[in-house]
């Protein structure tokens, strides 16, 4: 059977014998983080800046009286909203951001849709994004900046045509704040936490834009800067903790579209690979996950060691990012010992599994109280038989294999369906408005799939969903998909024969702006040989 929050580290202080208290009147006014921690509060507006500085956040100040949210009637209008039951009205409660320091109303309404479209954007919480950038921007001009472009953006256009094209009214606006916050961040010193956390922003922005180099771009260098301030054997502060968890987030973007990775060594490992103790982190994987978001958050480590390290290719990549050599797939990647090598692997998965499963059958016994952490369940485990056919093949490259698990395939595309139609049901968007994310939505594994599986069952139901629910997921595209889908339907049809005993990384995709390249080998039946054909699609 086909069974199927953000992880929260907490800190818990040590029992220490109390101490005498210095010849200094005690202040009852610090934060709440302060006076809980018993450390002195610089008693800075909106948000304390020692906690910002050493832990990314500020629960606040206590309050005799309740605020006033502050929020005008157009935002009030534009904000979207979701539905949700009572299970899960204990998702965090956005920042009062009555504080912040705006040029003018419209400034506000943008940050205002900023954060609120954020909360559309997310399966698993993330209090990175909705806690910890929210606060940093009342002090940092770079990230609040940031985070205006993105909400401009996003509030601009509902339609992915109107975003890619940048065609909404309010997309001089998003452009003027995404300038201002590349130019202060190149022209001031900031901890490598803070330009980090821009880096997360401008990796949203132009996502949303639907520029995939510069989404790209922006991960490969966030990705180096993570490898260079932070050190073997030193333990990460919490705020940096919580970035290289989202940076890890977004390996299997990268990967998929043959992003740069940092070199190993042997005395040194990547940052994005390397355990506390042992020498990779997931041999440090625990035999219990306490939360879904716990099994989420391991599940990124393995999946991104098993890309890696196995490992697996892919014939995905983007044109013009010039970061980095071009990844090349190894002329014995299908040979006996880099198949046997890879399918090693598979014992990784095996442990994850056996973790996630009490959190997956609780999560579907309960589904009807609590229907998002199942959606996670769902979500986690669409992506784990993806990754396990990948393995279970060898990377792709055994053709005989990949015929014995349709099964899998057909496991995948019907989970796919449940969390796809699920989603659709609870997400209000305006109407006509596309589904943007930067989850790990199934688009991968669904167009993986129909690529691979060669059941008629399988690809059609693939085409039906992407057909159903359209949708962009960080820098994946369903419409990129269905187009290449349909256009390889149409030369079966017209008689033209697939090379089935050549692996998926044969099967070349270029991403251009606004625009994808595929590069097949097919047999010509008029001319009786092989040949590679080319095809480029406009993808607006």
């Amino acid at each position: 059977m086909t069974s199927l929050t953000l992880f929260v580290a907490k800190f818990a202080l040590d029992h220490r014998p109390r101490l005498s208290r210095a010849g200094k009147p005690k202040v009852r006014t610090g934060c709440i983080t302060c006076r809980r921690r018993r450390v002195k509060c610089d008693e800075s507006k909106p948000a304390c800046s020692v906690c910002l500085k050493y832990q990314g956040r500020c629960e606040g100040y206590k309050s005799s009286k309740p605020q006033e949210t502050g929020y005008s009637s157009q935002y009030r209008a534009i904000r979207p909203r979701l539905e949700y039951n009572d299970a899960e009205k204990a998702f965090p409660i956005e920042p009062d951001c009555t504080s912040c320091m705006f040029s003018n109303q419209l400034e506000k309404d943008h940050f205002d849709y900023w954060l609120a479209f954020t909360e559309t954007m997310l399966l698993f919480r993330s209090d990175l994004l909705t806690k910890v950038i929210p606060q940093l921007s009342w002090q940092d001009p770079v990230i609040k900046h940031a985070a205006l472009a993105i909400g401009a953006s996003a509030l601009s256009g509902t339609t992915r045509r109107e975003r890619m094209l940048g065609k909404g009214r309010f997309n001089s606006d998003a452009l003027v704040h995404y300038g201002k916050a590349m130019k202060l961040l190149f022209s001031s010193k900031m901890p490598p936490e803070r330009t980090l956390l821009a880096c997360l922003l401008f990796i949203t922005f132009e996502s949303l834009r639907g520029n995939k180099v510069a989404g790209l771009s922006h991960i490969n260098h966030g990705s180096l800067i993570l490898d260079q301030h932070t050190p073997q054997g030193v333990d990460p502060n919490p705020l940096l903790d919580e970035v290289m968890t989202s940076f890890q987030h977004f390996g299997l973007q990268s990967w998929s579209h043959s992003g740069t990775h940092p070199k190993e060594t042997d005395i040194r490992v990547p940052w994005c690979c390397r355990g506390r103790k042992a020498r990779y982190a997931v041999q440090e994987m625990p035999s219990v996950f306490e939360s879904l978001e716990m099994a989420r958050r391991w599940w990124d480590i393995v999946r991104h060691h098993l890309e890696h390290h196995a490992p697996l290719q892919t014939g995905f990549r983007v044109e013009g990012v010039s970061f980095g050599e071009a990844k090349q797939v190894p002329p014995d990647y299908a040979s006996p010992a880099s198949q046997k090598r890879i399918r090693s692997f598979v014992h990784f998965l095996d442990s994850w599994s056996l973790s996630f499963q009490p959190l997956a059958i609780k999560a579907e016994s309960g589904k009807t109280a609590n229907a998002a952490e199942y959606l996670k369940a769902l979500s986690l485990r669409i992506h784990y038989l993806h990754t396990w056919a990948a393995i279970r093949t060898a990377g792709w490259t055994d053709v005989e294999d990949i015929g014995r698990i349709t099964p899998t395939f057909l496991d995948i595309v019907a989970l796919s369906r449940e969390l796809l139609s699920a989603q659709a049901t609870r997400q209000l968007l305006v109407p006509n408005g596309e589904v943007f994310t930067l989850e790990d939505s199934p688009t991968w594994p669904l167009g993986s799939a129909c690529l691979m599986c060669q059941a008629s069952e399988v690809k059609e139901e693939v085409v039906r969903l992407f057909k159903e629910y359209p949708r962009r997921d960080g820098l994946w595209d369903t419409h990129g998909f269905l187009l290449m889908i349909e256009w390889l339907k149409e030369m079966s049809s017209a008689g033209y024969a697939f090379d089935e005993q050549r692996h998926i990384a044969d099967c070349n995709v270029v991403f251009r702006e606004h625009s994808v390249m595929l590069v097949k080998r097919l047999w010509n039946p008029a001319q009786s040989k092989w040949k590679h054909s080319c095809i480029s699609f406009n993808i607006l």
